[in-house]
């Protein structure tokens, strides 16, 4: 009987027929105390043993012997005089009734008297009997009514006992499933009520346990992703790097094997010598950019000094109008002063730079480069357009890509300084973009607090 209602059901009905046979005991036991049920020779020892009673005990006691005698057989006693008068038992005065047809004579005196008396206990056992058939009658009845009672009684409390372990046992299943949105209903103060109490308090906390557990899992996935994609870009930078290496190391040696053995024009070691430096140092400030580019990777963003953004544009600004004024290109600068932004000088710097290098080195002759920095609640928006200059379409998802080139045939450039500007303003969390316009090509920058995330729209 592995059912917990049956083992209930079971249980009460159990004592339920206990309780009934106990039952019925307990009512014959009564009845036969009562005399209801007394046979003939229990009511004659009875008898006897009230005449004995009454020949010794005082007279102020004769009235309860008498009175106990008739409660517990249930008779009605008659005292007879020696000459057959009928008398009342408990005042010895003629009663006026008449002696029932049978039953039985006990001579006596009372304490003190000389007076014979006959007390004349009638034979009725016809009502003894009737008691008994009866209770035997209605035995069967009770019996099987009791039993319909407690089959019902059973099957009501078994359900009533057991329902709030099923409302616990279905939570405590869904809570399995890993759905803590159950909550155990019932408010009471005895065991049951803290069962659920317990269950739900249990259902919070691994509901708290079990959203904890999946942000910690989302935060090492993303950890993860980041960790793959930072992977990934070392293994397309050394794949770049080692592509860009390759040619100009090429060329040295070829120059000075050339060199080495006086073959055709390279016996004009002067010319050759100063190509050769000239490449090597080419490959000098390619390798700083690369030594730069593996710093970036390896620093955090951690607590960045305030610096002054305002005199660091004005000078990377006088330095290269200087260099568009030889090239013909008309630079406009706006900056107001007293502008700060939290980051390192030196990155910063050389991020910004990049730009405004880059701006200056695509535009043409008598072209515009315009710089413009603009306060803003939450620190400073930074444009760069140079024109007349377009970039297509296809190339500009990429501009920021280490050893990209709009342009194959530019061979000057490293194809790293876009990259390093994009690496260092993802450092801090300056948002950018570059785009075409109706003159040429516009760079937009945010420049905020540490702690402000609004991105550009």
């Amino acid at each position: 009987m592995n059912s917990l209602t049956k083992r209930a059901f079971a249980i009460f009905i159990l004592l339920s027929g206990i309780v009934c046979i106990c039952g019925m005991l307990l009512i014959r036991l009564f009845l036969h105390n009562a005399g209801f049920i007394l046979s003939s020779r229990q009511l004659e020892r009875k008898s006897e043993e009230l005449v004995g009673n009454l020949r010794i005990c005082p007279q102020d006691e004769v009235s309860s012997y008498l009175r106990a005698f008739e409660r517990e057989s249930g008779t009605e006693l008659f005292l007879l005089s020696a000459d057959r008068i009928v008398l009342d038992p408990y005042t010895k005065q003629p009663s006026g009734k008449s002696l029932p047809d049978s039953g039985s004579e006990y001579p006596f005196r009372f304490a003190g008297e000389k007076t014979e008396y006959f007390l004349f206990v009638p034979a009725d056992l016809q009502r003894s009997v009737q008691i008994r058939q009866a209770f035997l009658r209605c035995a069967p009845f009770i019996l099987a009514v009791t039993i319909l009672l407690s089959l019902l009684f059973a099957k009501l409390f078994s359900y009533w006992a057991v329902q709030p372990i099923r409302r616990v046992s279905n939570i405590a299943k869904h809570m399995a499933e890993l759905d803590f949105s159950w909550y155990c209903p019932d408010v009471r103060e005895d065991e049951i009520g803290a069962l659920s109490e317990n269950i739900n308090l249990l259902s919070d906390k691994l509901q708290a346990a079990l959203n904890e557990l999946n942000d910690r899992n989302q935060t090492l996935q993303d950890e993860i992703a980041i960790e793959k994609e930072r992977e990934r870009r070392r293994m397309l930078f050394l794949s770049g790097v080692t592509h860009e290496l390759k040619t100009p190391v090429a060329i040295v040696i070829g120059q000075l094997e050339g060199m080495q053995a006086n073959i055709g024009v390279y016996r004009n070691h002067e010319k050759y010598l100063a190509r050769c430096a000239e490449i090597m140092q080419s490959l000098n400030d390619f390798i700083r950019e690369i030594l730069l580019v593996s710093h970036l990777d390896m620093t955090d963003a951690g607590p960045a000094p305030r610096m002054n953004l305002s005199q660091a544009m004005q000078e990377l600004s006088d330095d290269h109008a200087a260099y568009a004024e030889e090239n013909e290109i008309t630079f406009h600068a706006e900056i107001p002063p007293d502008l700060a932004v939290s980051a390192e000088p030196m990155l910063l710097k050389k991020a910004l730079g990049n730009i405004l290098g880059n701006a200056v080195t695509h535009t043409p002759a008598k072209g515009d480069v315009r710089v413009r920095l603009q306060k803003t609640d939450s620190g400073a928006v930074l444009t760069v357009e140079n024109s007349p200059a377009q970039i297509a379409p296809e190339h500009l998802p990429h501009v920021f890509e280490a050893f990209y080139r709009a342009d194959p045939a530019a061979k000057q450039s490293s194809g790293l300084g876009l990259y390093i500007t994009a690496t260092i303003l993802d450092l801090y969390h300056m948002p950018y973009r570059i785009e075409n316009t109706e003159k040429g090509v516009l760079f937009t920058a945010k420049l905020p607090d540490p702690d402000d995330s609004e991105s550009i729209s």
